[in-house]
């Protein structure tokens, strides 16, 4: 009898630990940045819905094109349609609005805008699809072999998926290959002329050393989050996925990132000894998170506002680090790729039918490569 009382009050423990709650079994890994060695990890190669960590890739490929020469920091994004209908987050822009790159940029890492991610893409690459498969083509040269993108912002596809090894990777080459956007990464806020925006990265006024990453967040995910941190010259990268609430994903990097730097030990493999892409399917977590039970429990305060109690996160300590944007300034040329697109959507006329020969000529084709576009068999 004594037994089962104590094996119940275990139990009743555990259930009302923070932190243990049944998004806790998720993936998790923490990466020393300077030598790739993975400090610690759990289900590291699970596939998992990215959310809005999807735009850390949508500002990978970007940068690649301003370093390209393809685009230039102060070239057009433009507003479109499709970017208008975009679910929130979103920063409401009419049609047609311009903003220029750099702008842009800063918007879909701090503010996580659905709208601007996709005007961005279509900035970039002319069209959604043909951006989505140099996200693709770039993730395959990364080595992120459990990743697959399907859109620019991050709302939710069954055929988007990525694990918490391959955001490090990811997180790590931006770090390296374009260090001069790390201000992007570590701003706390955006301002415009009628509002400021706050990061939902509450660890970058929280925890001593923070300078990034980005959040995310769709039901079918939970609450994901790559934190990076520099002390004493070292840089470290945590990846959690599918938390609880916003705090608490908080809370989970912050611990993963103070324990990092109590290690001394530094040599346990690498992150970029990536293993061959697994088949299972990412876990959706909407029926934990997403259930009215669940919204109504929860502590999901407002960017900036949020007050957490850990003890690896101190009081907020506002920065002044706020970036500032604004529409307009476009001062260089449209990605050549927009012209491309804009061509390839032009109709190819064709012959009119005359008494010798009642069939049009063929197709042209793709204007972009000039081949003829042959038809496929049917499966």
């Amino acid at each position: 009898m004594y037994r089962c009382a104590c094996l119940f009050s275990i139990i009743l423990l555990l259930c009302a630990w923070p932190g243990r709650t049944l998004a806790s079994d998720t993936p998790y890994i923490l990466v020393d940045a300077g030598n790739g060695a993975i400090l610690d990890a759990h289900k590291a190669d699970d596939r998992w819905y990215p959310a809005s960590l999807t735009k850390l890739m949508t500002a990978y490929v970007t940068f690649r094109a301003i370093a390209n020469g393809e685009i230039e920091d102060g070239s057009p994004v433009v507003i479109s349609k499709a970017a208008r209908q975009q679910p929130p987050s979103r920063m409401g822009y009419k049609q047609g609005v311009q903003l220029r790159i750099d702008n842009a940029l800063k918007i879909v890492i701090v503010k996580s805008a659905n709208d601007v991610s996709l005007a961005l893409a279509e900035a970039v690459a002319g069209s959604i699809p043909e951006f989505v498969r140099r996200m693709n083509d770039e993730a395959r040269r990364l080595g992120m072999n459990n990743t697959r993108f399907a859109n620019s912002n991050g709302l939710h596809s069954p055929s988007q998926f990525t694990s918490a090894r391959d955001m490090a990777i990811l997180s790590i080459r931006l770090f390296e290959e374009f260090p001069q956007y790390a201000d992007m990464f570590s701003a706390v806020a955006i301002r415009t002329a009628q509002n400021t925006h706050y990061s939902y990265n509450l660890l970058l006024e929280r925890f001593s050393g923070a300078n990034g990453m980005k959040t995310g967040f769709v039901c079918a995910s939970g609450y994901n989050m790559v934190a990076s941190a520099r002390r004493s010259g070292r840089t470290l990268v945590a990846v959690v996925f599918g938390r609880d609430s916003q705090t608490d994903r908080a809370v989970a990097a912050a611990k993963l990132l103070d324990a990092g730097f109590r290690m001394t030990d530094r040599s346990s493999g690498t992150v970029f000894n990536t293993p061959v892409g697994t088949s299972a399917k990412p876990r959706n977590m909407r029926p934990v998170l997403c259930t009215e039970a669940a919204r109504k429990n929860r502590y999901d305060p407002g960017a900036g506002q949020a007050k957490l109690s850990s003890p690896y996160l101190s009081a907020r300590k506002k920065s002044t680090h706020i970036l500032s944007v604004r529409t307009g300034d476009i001062d260089a040329a449209a990605s050549e790729s927009i012209t491309i697109a804009a061509l390839s959507d032009i109709p190819v006329p064709t012959k009119r039918p005359d008494q010798e020969n009642t069939q049009p000529f063929p197709a042209i084709g793709n204007l972009r490569t000039g081949r003829i576009a042959l038809p496929t068999p049917r499966p």
